[in-house]
């Protein structure tokens, strides 16, 4: 009876969630509002940051992205100019004293590339010497690109600039360890960075936050080269505000514009979407245009170099900056339920390959919450948009039994004592026909 009962929640959930497949449009994600960047006072100019900025330069950055174009060339998923490619990036980490690793990942593409994939993403990791930092900071960019180009913008931009903050920055020490990935797949639908993405989650690894680089070299006027664009998530704004107060001292002078991200969008442009869904703090960076990608025009004649340089610098400096502070923020995820596994009654039965849980019956929603430089006041928990409990005390949990059939949302929210706050949230596929 409940094999048979499991078969047709499967049912359901093929049927309700096969929404993931993504779209990988390069275009910036839509905005739904303005970033309003919190002016945090007088940001001090620090001799490191100065350091790393003053040592990535467009010698630098141009010979990764030569190599990238000249050497290798297409890198379309699953070819020899993408294996090439694998092998080149993991050999730069290892001479940068970086823990290089391949992750293997296998995937059927998406509509417009339909097929078994098997490719590899590449990871440099910088360790941390605190361990009391415990979350990563990622920057990612993928060095895939279509077939018939060499995707110098698409994705050969970001990659050079994930290559270039990496030779840098292995060079000092931080706090907080950073990890340096560059996906394969992400032309075909998002599949390197589905994988490592779903890794990341499965192991319960602390994220402080994303930073994807898709295009950053793109730039055909002077106008356009001092412009940055950003797409972040809703707890991400602070962020922003050090990328806003690092552009003025450090003299970068970028106007950056931009919007929150949807977490409820069906569709994803860049390799940020599969972090957004399962949770993860993001901030996506765009360049101001983009001409000639997609095409075989897209090619290292079309790279402006010095904004290009320059983009990457201002990552850079964003990144260690993250890598070595106190988060004045509190944080909080949704601990139970945990995306892409299968509760009953509470217990989890199995994994799936989809994102959203299935619920059957009731559950205990548990939140992990960790304060900023202020105590937690308390936690909020939410079915849809209504408030159902606020706990002021550890372990922040709520037992949600409501009569439902179909997909809702459950949110949390922490407030500390300065009414600075954070928010998790998830859909779930929840079934249940009883309440007490």
């Amino acid at each position: 009876m409940f094999k048979n009962l499991l078969k047709i929640f499967s049912f359901l959930v093929i049927t309700l969630l096969v929404c993931g497949t993504v779209v990988t449009s390069k275009t910036m994600a839509q905005d739904n509002q303005q970033i309003n960047y919190k002016d945090m006072g007088a940001f001090y100019t620090d001799e490191k940051i100065q350091g790393i900025i003053d040592k990535i330069n467009e010698t630098l950055v141009r010979n990764f992205m030569e190599d990238l174009v000249f050497e290798i060339g297409s890198r379309y998923t699953g070819s020899y100019g993408c294996q090439k490619a694998a092998r080149y990036i993991h050999q730069q980490f290892e001479n940068m004293g970086l823990q290089a690793k391949y992750q293997d990942w296998s995937a059927w593409g998406n509509r417009w590339n339909p097929g078994f994939f098997e490719s590899q993403n590449v990871i440099g990791t910088h360790k941390g010497t605190d361990p009391d930092y415990d979350e990563i900071i990622i920057f990612n960019a993928h060095y895939d690109t279509i077939k018939e180009t060499v995707g110098a913008i698409d994705d050969g931009s970001g990659t050079a600039g994930v290559l270039a903050a990496a030779y840098v920055l292995s060079q000092y020490s931080f706090k907080r360890t950073i990890e340096f990935v560059t996906f394969s797949g992400e032309e075909i639908g998002l599949r390197g960075s589905h994988a490592y993405a779903r890794e990341l989650y499965d192991k319960q690894t602390p994220v402080l936050v994303e930073f994807n680089a898709d295009g950053i070299g793109g730039a055909t006027s002077a106008e356009n080269g001092r412009k940055i664009r950003l797409s972040v998530t809703e707890d991400a704004g602070w962020i922003a505000s050090i990328m806003g107060n690092i552009t003025k001292d450090y003299g970068f002078n970028f106007n950056i514009t931009g919007g929150q991200i949807n977490r409820d969008a069906k569709s994803g442009h860049s390799d940020y979407f599969e972090f957004i869904q399962l949770g993860y703090e993001s901030v996506a960076i765009w360049q101001a245009e983009w001409a000639n990608t997609h095409t075989p025009k897209d090619d290292i004649s079309n790279v402006n170099f010095s904004y290009l340089v320059n983009m990457t610098r201002h990552i850079a400096a964003t990144m260690a900056t993250l890598a070595d502070i106190d988060v004045e923020v509190p944080q909080i995820y949704i601990a139970n339920p945990r995306h892409g596994e299968i509760f009953y009654n509470g217990n989890m039965l199995k994994n799936i390959k989809y994102k959203i849980p299935v619920v059957i019956d009731e559950t205990n929603i548990y939140a992990e919450a960790k304060q900023g430089l202020y105590p937690i006041d308390r936690v909020e928990f939410y079915y849809g948009n209504k408030l159902l409990f606020t706990d002021k005390e550890k372990p922040y949990e709520y037992m949600l039994n409501k009569r439902s059939m179909g997909l809702h949302k459950i949110k949390v929210i922490v407030y500390d004592k300065k009414g600075n706050s954070a928010t998790d949230e998830m859909r779930i596929l929840f079934l249940n026909i009883k309440t007490k």
